[in-house]
């Protein structure tokens, strides 16, 4: 599996997760002959604004962030679970918890008052709610190369931090398992077999047989009613996920079950995002969801795991060209050259996986108002971004689109001389203007060159000043004539 495809599966699966809890949180409670049409944004229980996740998906990001901050280490995982329910982190906006679990909250107690992480959770027969399996997710996602042995040592470690009876530990063990399956590409039911074969190898040991006898419950389970009891709500998203054709219809099969249905939704929506990658999450769902600045850094530093460059790991740059000798010198103008903002596969600069709005944010922090992109429309879909030009209009900068073909020339020179001259006169009046096209190299080299060209520089030093600016562009000859045969307005 190439970066990219990993990196969708990895983003899909931590979106999946918190999406499918937003979508679940209206129908809480509700029997499921009262579910009715499930959309995103219903309006219902617990009053919360559409795309709210709950302590399903709060939880869940605690662990993430805690194990790309600190490894796996439970210590920390209950003190930022801790920072959940003292303070209100890792929900949208900070704007507090809500829907919290018995055990889950009897283990916050005993986390507040000393006890060790791992004997945080409680162990008797009423509390084997489903509090651990619903945040257990990064587990899987970043213990994803671990050998079973040691995957299950950790699903069962991290579980007990919540909830430590052995029913919950091996339902925590088994979903990673089932999720580091599909992360690889596996068919549900092969996945399935695989999961089950691989922990039941790990628990043939005498010291296990608790282990053991969960399992084999685990196994022989027959309920699906979306409960709260762990081993229901395993099943509950299990099935939802393995017989739905999209990840869509995973959630709603998960919420239509009734009852626990943020959570169920949650668990399928993980195991449905692993499958379909984040283009599977519906872009509505994605686009609406609140806290948003809250989960994409996680993300993002999740997705850096792969060696592709995010947005909070690789920050949008842009190279400033001066503007020494030309027109515009010594005035409040800027030209710089970037690339196209929340790019996502792989390019002549390596493999990216960015985030659309941190990238405008980035543009907006460095104070520039307009981008003039140079990228074709099927290059936007192609590349992940089809809504910049929404995006942009919504928050900023301004967009100037002059689609040009990559590796290719202006097929109309007049009118990209009426393009750039505008540029000119822009920048003239005190506007920074970053030129952009997919990589930032040869279409932007070109028009940042002609820029100089058209302020008064000749066209050697035209180009010779881009290519100091943002090594590697502007090499086509092609497009090198066309800087040197450039004619002022």
């Amino acid at each position: 599996m190439d970066t990219i495809e990993l990196a969708s599966r990895l983003a899909g699966a931590t979106w999946g997760h918190v999406v499918g809890d937003a979508v679940g949180v209206p129908y809480e409670f509700r029997a499921a002959d009262r579910i009715g049409d499930v959309v995103f944004g219903a309006t219902g229980t617990h009053g919360q604004p559409p795309g709210t996740w709950s302590d399903d998906g709060a939880l869940m990001l605690a662990l993430l962030d805690s194990m790309l901050e600190s490894g796996f280490d439970p210590e920390d995982q209950g003190r930022r679970a801790l920072a959940w329910w003292s303070d209100g982190a890792y929900t949208p906006d900070g704007d507090g918890r809500f829907d919290i679990g018995g055990a889950t909250s009897r283990a916050m107690r005993a986390l507040k008052a000393g006890v060790a992480a791992v004997d945080a959770g409680p162990a008797d027969e009423h509390a084997c709610g489903n509090g651990s399996l619903m945040r257990i997710l990064p587990v899987a996602l970043l213990g994803r190369d671990l050998p079973p042995a040691a995957l299950i040592e950790q699903a069962h470690l991290a579980s007990r931090v919540t909830h430590g009876h052995a029913r919950c530990q091996v339902a925590c063990a088994v979903y990673c398992l089932l999720v580091v399956g599909v992360l690889r590409g596996g068919a549900p039911a092969d996945v399935l077999e695989g999961a089950f074969s691989a922990a039941a190898r790990e628990y043939d040991d005498g010291d296990l047989a608790a282990h053991r006898a969960a399992l084999t419950e685990l196994r022989a389970w027959t309920g699906r009613s979306g409960r709260g009891f762990v081993t229901d709500s395993f099943w509950s998203a299990w099935d939802a996920f393995a017989e739905a054709t999209d990840y869509a219809d995973a959630i709603r099969r998960a919420v239509a079950y009734g009852n626990d249905t943020d959570t169920t939704a949650a668990i399928a929506g993980g195991l449905a995002g692993a499958r379909w990658g984040w283009d599977g999450i519906p872009p509505a769902w994605r686009q609406r969801m609140r806290g948003r600045e809250v989960a994409t850094p996680l993300v993002d530093r999740l997705v850096a795991t792969t060696g592709a460059r995010t947005s909070s790991v690789s920050p949008l740059r842009v190279n400033s060209i001066s503007l020494a000798g030309t027109s515009l010198d010594g005035g409040p103008g800027r030209l710089g050259i970037t690339f196209l903002p929340g790019k996502k596969r792989t390019g002549w600069t390596g493999d990216h996986w960015r985030d659309l709005d941190a990238d405008l944010a980035a543009l907006r922090s460095i104070s520039f108002d307009a981008l003039f992109l140079l990228v074709e429309d099927f290059e936007l879909e192609d590349w992940r971004v089809p809504d910049l030009a929404e995006a942009m209009a919504s928050v900023g900068p301004a967009l100037i689109r002059y689609p040009t073909p990559d590796g290719h020339v202006p097929a109309d020179i007049a009118s990209y001389r009426a393009a750039v001259a505008d540029l000119v006169r822009r920048i003239a009046a005190g506007e920074s203007i970053a030129i952009a096209c997919r990589g930032g190299l040869d279409r932007s080299g070109m028009t940042a060159a002609c820029v100089l060209r058209e302020a008064g520089l000749d066209g050697n030093t035209s180009i010779a000043r881009v290519q100091a600016a943002r090594r590697g562009s502007i090499t086509l000859p092609r497009q090198q004539e066309v800087v040197r045969a450039w004619r002022r307005s």
